[in-house]
């Protein structure tokens, strides 16, 4: 016959009376003891495993009890991992505060579970819920009375005659205003618009959102007093979208989550992140003489991944591609220019299938980075001390911009004219330079000019004059810039309607990926500063020594990132997390999230050219 446990859970109530009893049966030979919420015989107990012990049937009257992880546990006083229990003895077994008392049944065992609580008192006080007059629901109401009678109507009542010696608005406050709004605090409603209604995201945004007309804001801001000027961000997405997007919470959270909203206290408003009112100002744990803390405390309500598990369940139509985790992160799509123009097209397009940008620009990298050719040749003679003397490296036209975190644009004259000479005549002994960067000024510049013939060498130094196959003037010169061997031909895409020359404009990509930020300046990324074993160069990352096409787009694909992100240091020594603020914010999908305190509030008070531009200047 099957053996079975008969579990008796025995709890006591905590006004004291009568315990609540609670039977059930688990059929053998096997059950789990543990804190998981599937185990046989759930103990509530951060001492206790989550799968803690098992017990089995070993014979008649018998029952084994073995730790599963190894943490021990105690039988009839005494620390052990592994028990043999004779039930004719009626063992007793600790699991933390919980105790399980064993005794033999007609079809296998009864085990009883109690727990050992050393705030309970058998016997009623004075002031449990048994007693008479101060029982704890009386005690609750009277205490609830009195603090409406002494903070709200008796200094209503008397608000003539306690004006100078009390404010009842204080009473009421949790605690003061962040130094970044303390000059708001006389000024309750500027913030709370309604009575006993919470903070609305208007009143937040009146000051503190982004858009064309930055300058209302800053006025605003500046004529209520704030001694600092207000960091305007733009919204993560549409407000009803954000509300569709974002779930319930799990359980009982999601009552909690309609009630609120019901009663006018959402939990998606700005305030929801944003705390304001600390205890004392302060940040929790503080030293209560510490000074107010700069800005209002942020704490995270629903993190990325909530959000983005099963979106378009929620949202129905979205571009957007559920990201659960890392592991699951879509792949890159980059931004690619797919139609150039003065008006160009662009389109996200994954890197699985080789995007070709149309930038108009001729540039193979191959070539110039090349060690052992032509260019590279040409480098070593023009020397260190015209910023060269070596072959040609990335960091030769891919300069840094001041922050190291991105690069400046490129810029022909600057990053290109070391090699490539835009000369086109001498006169009166004066070499006469194309301009650059609009075709109508270089053909307004070429009416009526000549153009002088060189040695044919492939590449000129600035002031050198582009070789051309012949010397022309007049439509000729004109004609003989855009075709083979012209100053314009090898970089550029020209095509001819007619007599009229055309030029593809050069659009070249600043972000490949707007909604996530890369940090070139960190050392592992090829940045500055000392990388730890593992870090990368350029090389390593973009395959410019391969390409011999502008519009390759060079960008690594989400593989590379994950030989760093989400390893483990024993993989690699440039090991680092994975987490969605490395690369995005909630206000600025675009850049990693800021680190805590970031920018220091000092360093937004007003200058005068601030100042000016608040009012409008």
């Amino acid at each position: 016959m099957a053996q079975t446990f008969h579990l008796k859970l025995i709890t006591q109530r905590a006004a004291g009376g009568d315990p609540i009893v609670r039977e059930r049966d688990v059929a053998g030979p096997e059950a789990v003891i543990g804190r998981a919420a599937d185990s046989d015989i759930v103990l509530a107990d951060l001492a206790v495993d989550p799968k803690h012990a098992k017990m089995r049937f070993a014979g008649a009257g018998r029952v084994t009890l073995e730790s599963v992880g190894g943490l021990p546990f105690e039988v009839d006083g005494k620390s052990t991992s592994r028990a043999e229990l004779d039930l004719s003895r009626h063992p007793v077994a600790a699991f933390g505060e919980y105790r399980l008392t064993f005794e033999p049944a007609d079809d296998g065992a009864t085990v009883t579970v109690t727990r050992e609580d050393h705030a309970h008192h058998p016997s009623p006080s004075v002031f449990s819920l048994q007693a008479r007059v101060f029982n704890r629901r009386n005690m609750a109401w009277a205490l609830g009375v009195g603090i409406l009678l002494i903070c709200l109507l008796v200094p209503l009542a008397l608000s003539g005659v306690l004006a100078p010696k009390i404010h009842p608005d204080q009473q009421w406050s949790s605690g003061a205003l962040t130094k970044a709004h303390a000059f708001l605090e006389t000024d309750c409603k500027t913030c709370h618009v309604k009575n006993f209604q919470a903070v609305r995201d208007d009143a937040c945004l009146s000051c503190h959102q982004a858009g064309h007309d930055p300058a209302a804001r800053l006025t605003k801001a500046r004529n209520l007093g704030s001694p600092f000027q207000p960091r305007l961000v733009p919204e993560h997405a549409a407000h009803d979208k954000l509300e569709k997007a974002t779930p319930l919470p799990p359980g009982l959270g999601a009552v909690s989550a309609v009630f609120q909203r019901a009663v006018g206290h959402p939990t998606d408003r700005c305030a929801s992140c944003h705390i304001e009112h600390t205890k004392s100002g302060k940040v929790e744990g503080a030293d209560a003489a510490a000074p107010p803390s700069d800005k209002p405390k942020l704490v995270v309500v629903t993190d990325c991944q909530t959000c983005h598990t099963g979106m378009k369940s929620r949202l129905g139509k979205t571009d957007l591609i559920d990201t659960p985790n890392w592991s699951k992160h879509p792949g890159f799509r980059p931004l690619v220019m797919t139609a150039p123009g003065a008006k160009p097209t662009f389109q996200r397009v994954a890197l699985s299938s080789a995007p070709q940008e149309r930038n108009g620009l001729i540039f193979p990298h191959r070539m110039h980075l090349d060690r052992l050719g032509g260019v590279a040749r040409q480098a070593i003679e023009l020397g260190k001390g015209r910023g060269y003397g070596a072959p040609l490296e990335c960091a030769d036209c891919h300069r840094r911009d001041k922050s190291g975190q991105a690069f400046l644009p490129i810029e022909m004259e600057k990053d290109c004219g070391g090699c490539h000479s835009l000369a086109f005549t001498r006169e009166n002994g004066e070499v006469k330079n194309l301009p650059h960067g609009e075709l109508q000024k270089v053909v307004d510049t070429l009416a009526g000019r000549t153009i002088q013939g060189s040695p044919p060498v492939n590449r000129q130094r600035p002031g050198m004059i582009r070789p051309t196959m012949f010397s022309a003037t007049g439509a000729s010169a004109y004609r003989a810039t855009f075709s083979p061997g012209g100053t314009c031909y090898d970089c550029h895409t020209i095509n001819w309607a007619g007599d009229t020359v055309q030029m593809a404009p050069v659009k070249l990509a600043n972000r490949y990926l707007p909604r996530g930020g890369f940090d070139h300046s960190v050392p592992e990324h090829g940045g500055p500063g000392q990388a730890k074993a593992g870090g990368f160069k350029c090389a390593d990352c973009h395959r410019a020594r391969s390409s011999d096409r502008t519009s390759d787009v060079l960008i690594p694909d989400l593989a590379k990132c994950a030989t760093c992100h989400g390893q483990p240091t024993t993989k690699i020594a440039a090991a680092d997390d994975a987490d969605c603020a490395t690369c995005h914010s909630f206000h600025a999908p675009g850049k990693a999230t800021p680190k805590p305190g970031h920018p220091p509030l000092e360093t937004l008070r007003w200058t005068q050219t601030v100042a000016r531009r608040g009012d409008g200047a």
